[in-house]
């Protein structure tokens, strides 16, 4: 066989193991499960915690020294598992509350999914969390950002006709410059939705604005004493 035979034949079967490679890549390599997590104990929950069963991987909140997830609150965990795995896979959940209670599920399948986290008085049985499938929903999705010069200690989100609160009591303040995304859902059924957006800063200032859209929008808090006209916002990032 000549050189130029055998080159030939070696660039084919090296773009034969290539193309291989590709397909192998392309396929999933991990399956997502996405929770829900709503916090209906009645106190502030300091932990959540999600642990692979198999692995020893976890997942905890606060994700941040920033993260408080006050009654009513919610916080959405992310966890993948090797596609191959999947099956038979399970997971913990446990989460600790501001007085001293500690629960555990350990069957958790790997799935999009909403738990609510039970008061003591709610539970069935040793079952400390309910499940519900989630609901098609339109969602807002805001990412602040402090341009205010001083500490932000309380952002609020409120559903202007259902009185839907989203709070958010940072534990050590919203730092000048930081940023903090909040998501904010309601049923797809409903139209014209609009929100009041509320912030306070560390000097006492309240900064309110009161037609927020259900959108995916960047929003600057600004120095309320710096502000022309009644609006403590811009629709935009900072530079």
């Amino acid at each position: 066989m000549s050189i130029r035979k055998i080159f030939a034949l070696l660039t084919a079967v090296a773009l034969l193991f290539s193309c291989t490679v590709f397909a192998e890549e392309a396929t999933p390599q991990v399956k997502t499960g996405v929770y829900t997590i709503v916090n209906k104990t009645g106190e502030t929950v300091t932990e959540v915690k999600i642990s692979d069963n198999v692995s020893g991987d976890t997942n905890v909140f606060p994700f941040t020294e920033n993260d408080v997830l006050e009654n009513d609150g919610t916080v959405i965990f992310y966890f993948d598992i090797p596609a191959t795995e999947d099956g038979e896979h399970r997971l913990t959940l446990s989460y600790k509350t501001e007085s001293g209670r500690e629960e555990t599920f350990g069957t958790l399948s790997i799935e999009e999914v909403t738990i609510a986290l039970l008061a003591a008085d709610a539970m069935t049985g040793a079952t400390p969390i309910a499940f519900s499938m989630p609901k098609a929903d339109k969602t807002g999705v805001y990412t602040f950002y402090n341009l205010t010069g001083e500490v932000v200690t309380v952002l609020n989100l409120i559903d202007n006709e259902e009185g839907t609160t989203i709070r958010t009591a940072f534990k050590d303040g919203l730092a000048p410059d930081e940023s903090y995304t909040v998501v904010f859902s309601v049923p797809a059924d409903r139209e014209n939705v609009t929100l009041t957006l509320q912030f306070v800063t560390e000097s006492g200032k309240i900064g309110t604005f009161s037609t927020l859209k259900i959108e995916e929008v960047p929003i600057s808090l600004l120095d309320i004493d710096s502000v022309s006209g009644a609006t403590p916002i811009s629709f935009k990032a900072p530079d």
